[in-house]
């Protein structure tokens, strides 16, 4: 009450903390089910992290630089190599769905392997394997 901010609650009991409405959009259509609490509930909920972007839903890039990268499940970051690569994997609108991420909050992810013109990586997988927060932070049931 008396604070815009919005945090997801893990199965583990801890808050997350969403950055932007960017990254809670890729997770939710609309603040259907949010629940407004007092100030001393929301301090009883220790944090636990950052909510990263959905994975498969959305692209980012950094203000300062100018790679381009899938999300996948658990916030790791695939740098998308080539123009040719996004449009092979992603088709040509690819670029439509590429979202800044402030600097700040690029060490809630982590970097991996780039996707390359032969790489495999399918939004719809990315997607199943992260229906939820906690599934994507393998907090558990």
């Amino acid at each position: 009450a008396g604070n815009p901010s919005v945090y997801y609650v893990g199965t583990n009991g801890k808050r997350y903390v969403f950055p932007n409405d960017k990254i809670y959009y890729s997770w939710y259509p609309d603040f259907t089910g949010i629940v407004t609490i007092t100030p001393e509930q929301l301090a009883s909920f220790q944090i636990g992290g950052v909510v990263t972007y959905r994975p498969g839903t959305r692209f980012v890039k950094l203000q300062t630089d100018p790679k381009v990268y899938a999300v996948s499940h658990g916030g790791v970051l695939r740098w998308i190599s080539t123009e040719l690569a996004a449009q092979k994997l992603f088709g040509v609108g690819w670029m439509s769905l590429v979202d800044d991420l402030s600097d700040g909050f690029f060490s809630a992810y982590r970097v991996d392997e780039p996707l390359t013109e032969t790489t495999y990586y399918d939004t719809v997988s990315q997607q199943q394997t992260s229906t939820t927060i906690s599934q994507d932070k393998g907090l558990g049931l």
